[in-house]
């Protein structure tokens, strides 16, 4: 009575051992990549920086004479013309001086009259006479800096100028040459752009096709630059030059020094780029050998393989490709270390052109 439990569960194990050799692992999806179309350059190099906006003059207006803040009459921010008062030192100690360079010069002259007198007569001798004359010379030279000791008691702007900062307050006692307001000449804005020494070293103004400038609070617009000069000295820090370019005379009110810029430039590039093809960095990988290689990805078969190129040097995140590739090859861009000859891929969806740099 018991074998033909036996024999069911015999059966059993054996039905299901031949199920599970029918099963077969499903194969691994095919790996996703970044991809690449290489296109021909269009013969100009697009560079991006990120620049700031300068006023064309800036200037701390301080006195030439020390003494006590009496009238700091501007507000920061306003526009003013040349010749408005700027700032106005208490003028009374400089009206005295003023006034006692005035009486004593008149002293002087009456003295000097005389001794000429005198000495037409022979009564004063000609020392008495020279020195009367050089009394009077110092005296109206005191005047003299009286006068312009008064004058110099009063700022006003020297052109039509925005009142960037009031570096001190009303009523303060200055020295001589300490800045009291700074001033900006915004007749026309600059932009000042951060370049490397490479680019100083290979710069030829002849080769600039466009310069422009973008700001995040005008969206959609761009402005044609100007180049304006090259500041020759590196910044200490950066060790980078500064490339200065003027705006339009007719930017938006609202836009101010010290405002952020992107800069685009675009540069002929005369025939000195080899086949004129660029690629991302990260496409290029090192053979075993030390060679350069890319994994081009065959659209037909879904399949990559390895292809050795050569190098003509960099411009930013790019590389430039001398030989190797053609206009229209898709290289791998992501993940290369993974790939393998005759590896199947599928590329993923945002994949991009490049044939210069954006």
């Amino acid at each position: 009575m018991t074998r033909i439990p036996l024999l069911a569960a015999l059966g059993t194990s054996l039905l299901l051992a031949a199920c599970a050799e029918e099963i077969v692992a499903p194969p691994s999806p095919p790996r996703l990549v970044q991809l690449a179309e290489v296109v021909a350059d269009s013969g100009e190099t697009r560079h991006e920086f990120v620049g700031r906006v300068e006023a064309r003059l800036s200037v701390d207006m301080a006195f030439q004479v020390g003494g006590q803040l009496a009238d700091l009459p501007l507000n920061e921010g306003i526009l003013i013309e040349q010749g408005t008062l700027v700032a106005a030192l208490d003028r009374e100690d400089f009206q005295r001086a003023e006034r006692e360079a005035r009486v004593q010069l008149q002293q002087a002259n009456t003295e000097l009259e005389r001794q000429r007198t005198l000495h037409e007569r022979g009564i004063a001798s000609q020392a008495a006479l020279d020195s009367a004359q050089t009394n009077y010379d110092l005296r109206e030279v005191a005047l003299q800096t009286a006068r312009r000791n008064l004058g110099y008691a009063t700022l006003t702007a020297p052109f039509d100028a925005l009142v960037s900062r009031r570096l001190v307050d009303n009523y303060t006692i200055v020295s001589p040459g300490q800045p009291v307001v700074r001033l900006m000449d915004v007749s026309e804005l600059r932009v000042s752009i951060p370049i490397s020494e490479s680019m100083v070293a290979t710069f030829d103004r002849e080769d600039l096709v466009s310069l422009e400038a973008a700001f995040a609070f005008l969206p959609g617009q761009t402005f044609p630059l100007e180049p304006r000069e090259l500041v020759s000295e590196p910044d200490s820090a950066s060790r980078t030059y500064r490339a200065i370019a003027a705006l339009p005379g007719d930017m938006p009110a609202n836009l101010l020094p010290g405002m952020t810029a992107t800069v685009f430039s675009e540069f002929a590039n005369n025939g000195n780029s080899g086949t004129g093809l660029r690629v991302p960095l990260n496409a290029v990988a090192a053979a075993p050998d030390g060679s350069q290689r890319v994994w081009v990805f065959d659209p037909d078969t879904s399949t990559v393989s390895s292809r050795p190129v050569t190098s003509d040097g960099f411009e930013g995140d790019m590389i430039i490709i001398e030989t190797g590739l053609a206009a229209g090859d898709q290289v791998v861009t992501a993940g290369v270390s993974a790939l393998h000859e005759g590896m199947t891929v599928r590329p993923l969806a945002d994949n991009t052109r490049f044939g210069q740099p954006q």
